[in-house]
């Protein structure tokens, strides 16, 4: 037996700032289960396939994940083919000006970016 999962507001606000990313993107999507909760699911397109899938939990989780995932698409973009922490200053900015909508509706968020370009 199972305990119903429960939504979090913290989470929603989230999804609700990302909605729209996440609506267009063709390599990411959040479905609701009842039995997990929220389903974070990472697809390649091309395929029609689930590549990676992970249950969360927190909404700073979320919304590490967003962040990670808007600013791949803007390197993307450039055609630039490099892990993040390698970005050049203007590729910092790009990411900084595509991220800002998002990190002001989202505050309690905003180091994040600063950690996006830690070397792991």
């Amino acid at each position: 037996m199972f305990q119903k999962a429960k939504k979090n507001t913290d989470i929603e606000k989230v999804c609700k700032v990302f909605g729209d990313y996440m609506e267009k993107s063709p390599y990411i999507d959040l479905f609701w289960s009842d039995k997990l909760g929220y389903i974070l699911a990472q697809m390649n397109a091309k395929k029609g396939e689930i590549v990676e899938s992970q249950v969360i939990s927190d909404a700073g989780s979320l919304c590490w994940i967003m962040f990670h995932e808007v600013a791949g698409e803007v390197l993307q973009r450039t055609n630039k083919e490099h892990a993040l922490y390698e970005a050049d200053a203007a590729e910092r900015d790009e990411i900084e000006k595509t991220l800002m909508p998002y990190a002001e509706q989202l505050p309690e968020y905003r180091d994040f970016y600063g950690r996006l370009f830690e070397r792991p």
